[in-house]
């Protein structure tokens, strides 16, 4: 358990700690970046070569399941909670997108709410499981709120993504918000199957 709750620090809080290091290597042409509509509209023009994705790009969008379950619980509830991030990071920027991202959001939540819920609910397992471990173990951790707000210190990484690619950029992926929840990649159940059945495994699995 002494060596899980560090490991555990680290997976959370790695994607935003890479913000500041130095520019990410592009990931293959085949990989769909995080947040990114699978095809961009139709245009006249030509468009214009988009910057290398950010750190927490490439994480979100090659990061493997490990097998110890607190690493890939971590890469698996920001790719969780991202799905909203995106949503109330348009609606900042640009209001007139927040009423059609909001009711997009709903609907992609009335098909995929059973998982979210079953990703959220495993805060309570991993409140269980350190209530079960020793007084020396619980002292050296983290609680449970304190977790999940170093998962959502992963949320400007998010939104620094989104500003990195200009505003007309940032302005299409918010445009194209309701296309993206619709893609396959955000079907996390099956698009993440090999993280979501390391999670299910549960904490004791290693």
């Amino acid at each position: 358990m002494k060596r899980l709750l560090p490991l555990l620090l680290l997976a959370v809080t790695a994607p935003l700690l890479a913000q500041s290091a130095a520019p990410a290597a592009a990931p293959p042409a085949s990989s769909v970046e995080w947040g990114m509509p699978a095809a961009g509209a139709p245009s006249a023009a030509p468009a214009p070569r988009p910057p290398p994705p950010s750190a927490f790009a490439v994480a979100r969008a090659s990061t493997q399941a490990t097998g110890d379950y607190f690493h890939d619980f971590a890469e698996l509830i920001v790719r969780v909670r991202s799905v909203k991030w995106i949503a109330e990071i348009c609606s900042e920027a640009f209001p007139a997108t927040a009423e059609t991202n909001q009711h997009a959001y709903e609907v992609w939540l009335a098909d995929h709410g059973a998982f979210v819920d079953e990703m959220e609910g495993q805060f309570q397992v991993i409140a269980q499981y350190w209530g079960e471990a020793s007084e020396e173990a619980k002292k050296e951790g983290l609680t449970v709120d304190q977790l999940k707000a170093r998962v959502d210190a992963n949320r400007p990484g998010l939104r620094q993504d989104f500003r990195a690619r200009g505003p007309r950029a940032f302005q299409a992926r918010c445009d194209a918000y309701p296309e993206i929840l619709l893609s396959p990649q955000l079907d996390l159940e099956n698009s993440q199957a090999e993280l979501v059945r390391s999670v299910r495994l549960g904490p004791g699995s290693r």
